[in-house]
């Protein structure tokens, strides 16, 4: 399956018409919309299910927000024709969503150091009680009392 950008589309205000050649494919998005199938039939693959889907044209499918869809022609060397309608994104969503995509990858990397460091400090404790033997000790020798 070759996953390709460059199709032949055409964009309304809020619809997308895409025009998928024989073993062509692509990804829907995550933000949720309606794909309707205009031409041929459509192999609809998403993460949310176990199987695959057929789609006929005529039919149409809404994809929630989040799902991850590909989509590519059923019918070895038939091209299909598709409409992609997407959600769309408010205001608050489309100004907060890179934000905390960035803030949610920089947690992400800080507890992934903060474990290592944990690890570390671990490991330095188990060295530094294995190099002390018993007549080593302060206390063992009367010292501390």
């Amino acid at each position: 399956m070759n996953t390709h950008s460059e199709l032949n589309t055409r964009r309304t205000a809020a619809n997308t018409t895409l025009a998928l050649s024989s073993g062509r494919a692509i990804h829907l998005g995550r933000l949720g919309g309606e794909l309707t199938v205009l031409e041929g039939r459509v192999w609809l693959t998403r993460d949310s299910d176990l199987g695959d889907h057929r789609v006929e044209a005529g039919e149409r499918l809404r994809l929630a927000v989040g799902e991850n869809a590909v989509i590519e022609p059923w019918d070895a060397g038939h091209a299909v024709s598709v409409q992609w309608k997407p959600r769309r994104q408010g205001f608050f969503g489309a100004v907060l969503a890179e934000p905390l995509r960035a803030l949610a990858w920089g947690l992400g990397g800080l507890a992934g150091g903060f474990n290592a460091l944990a690890r570390s400090a671990a490991a330095s404790a188990s060295r530094a009680q294995g190099c002390i033997s018993g007549g080593d000790s302060m206390a063992s020798s009367g010292a501390v009392k």
